[in-house]
């Protein structure tokens, strides 16, 4: 490594600060660092995006999942409606049907009576019509007599008052004090009856 002066310039001046470093023939520059050397990299793009493409996948399926909830909650609710439209239109009247058995059960005893007291008046045949138009009315509405005489007693459509011997079996029922009936498969009132102990010497069971 040699020093060198520069030649002074044309008017005669020289700079003495002008000293140029030489190496082997060559000027040393100050070393420079490498474009970009040392910097941090920032994430990349594309697992930017994938990460992003994954978070939107899940928020898309929870949105669905509950889509399907909604959708099934909307269909029970739907279906329930239909049921109770469909039971009301069934049984909507039938409160006003109960309302009406007691005039059917006074029209029957009145019946009963006129013929226990061997009354065949055409009076009697009028009540008989009028009681068979009103059954045949509450029967086209669905209203229809529980079973009673000869049918096993049933806790579930009859109500036992008594009991007597009979030549029925045990627990069967003799009479209905009072008839039941059904609205269409629901039971309306039951029917009050008179239930079989057996034939006499038989061995008496109460009924269940």
């Amino acid at each position: 490594m040699e020093l060198e002066k520069k030649k002074p310039n044309q008017k005669g001046h020289s700079n003495d600060n002008s000293v140029e470093v030489k190496v082997e023939g060559r000027t040393a520059a100050k070393p420079t660092e490498e474009a970009g050397a040392g910097e941090k990299k920032g994430p990349d793009p594309l697992e930017k995006l994938q990460a992003q493409l994954e978070e939107k996948t899940r928020e898309a399926a929870e949105y669905f999942d509950k889509w399907l909830r909604l959708r099934a909650e909307m269909e029970n609710f739907k279906k329930r409606m239909e049921r109770e439209k469909a039971e009301y239109l069934k049984f909507g009247n039938e409160s006003l049907l109960k309302a009406l058995l007691p005039i059917l059960d006074n029209l029957e005893r009145a019946i009963d009576h006129g013929k226990n007291a061997g009354n065949h008046s055409p009076l009697l045949e009028g009540v008989e019509m009028i009681r068979k138009e009103f059954a045949g009315l509450l029967e086209r509405f669905g209203v229809k007599p529980v079973p009673t005489e000869g049918e096993a007693f049933d806790p579930e459509k009859h109500e036992a008052i008594s009991q007597e011997e009979s030549e029925l079996e045990a627990n069967r029922v003799v009479s209905a004090v009072q008839n039941g009936y059904f609205y269409h498969d629901r039971l309306l009132r039951p029917a009050k009856v008179v239930v079989s102990r057996g034939k006499p010497g038989e061995k008496k069971e109460p009924p269940e």
